[in-house]
């Protein structure tokens, strides 16, 4: 199998097949192993709220934490145990993926285990959870996705994305409750809101304020989909001015009230 680092993607031409998307939340076991029963498919582990760590057949051990990217290669064999669970949200989302060059030969990234950390992928939360809803669209836009998150790895947002906003990024990944407002995020980063504002558009594409407001929304799914507290729990939880103003949002970013959404999920 023919490597393609992740850091010459932006120079090589290769195709890309997004599987399936999946979220787990380890409620069962922390643990799983595949020495022996090498991987058929590669894999692309973000890690929301957990930590973990692996040990590939030949004992070298690779370990990850909250808002990491892990990538497990065609044929790798290892195994992995999950820690440091924040709360009982915590979870992980794994994207199965197929990569092929102009000829149709299966490629790699890499022949090892790769870690992607938090500063270098900040646009990770979005992306997974986009992807858990994708394999629903059309085979185009799982392309046009997996793509996206591909360009987020070999971007190597050292260059991509200034040092002086990743102390915010980082707040903002490791937040359980309500969100920062964008004036406490640029008094952390020790620079103006003026000029956070600027370069957090700059470096992610949308505004801090929007970046914060998605975040919060999908950190309100989650405890809709897998946790058992109430909507006005949630509503608090996450710092919203109060349930109307929660319940208005959240149906206008999903189409479904709270309860409504809550209902249909645990239908499926």
């Amino acid at each position: 199998m023919e490597i393609y680092p992740v850091d010459t993607l932006s120079e090589r031409e290769f195709g890309v097949n997004f599987i399936n998307a999946l979220a787990q939340y380890w409620r069962t076991t922390r643990s799983f192993q595949c020495i022996g029963l090498p991987k058929k498919q590669h894999l692309l582990l973000y890690l929301d709220g957990c930590s973990i760590s692996y040990t590939d057949k030949s004992g070298r051990r690779i370990s990850a934490g909250s808002g990491d990217v892990v990538y497990t290669p065609v044929g790798s064999e290892y195994r992995a145990v999950l820690s440091d669970f924040r709360d009982n949200c915590s979870h992980t989302v794994g994207i199965n993926f197929s990569l092929y060059g102009d000829a149709g030969e299966e490629i790699a990234l890499s022949d090892k285990i790769l870690v992607f950390r938090q500063a270098e992928v900040p646009s990770a939360p979005i992306l997974f959870r986009r992807a858990l809803s994708v394999s629903e669209r059309s085979p185009l836009e799982r392309r046009i996705l997996m793509l996206e998150i591909l360009n987020s790895l070999c971007s190597h947002p050292r260059a991509s994305v200034p040092s002086v906003i990743q102390p915010a990024l980082r707040r903002l990944s490791e937040a359980t409750g309500a969100i920062p407002t964008v004036a406490s995020l640029a008094y952390e980063c020790h620079i103006s809101e003026v000029y956070f504002r600027r370069i957090f558009k700059e470096s992610m594409g949308e505004a801090p304020a929007v970046y914060c407001k998605r975040l919060r929304l999908e950190r309100a799914r989650d405890y809709l989909t897998y946790g058992d507290i109430s909507v006005g729990e949630i509503s608090e939880l996450l710092g919203y001015a109060s349930v109307s103003h929660f319940i208005k949002e959240f149906g206008l970013a999903y189409g479904a009230s709270p309860l409504r959404y809550r209902k249909m999920t645990s239908e499926q």
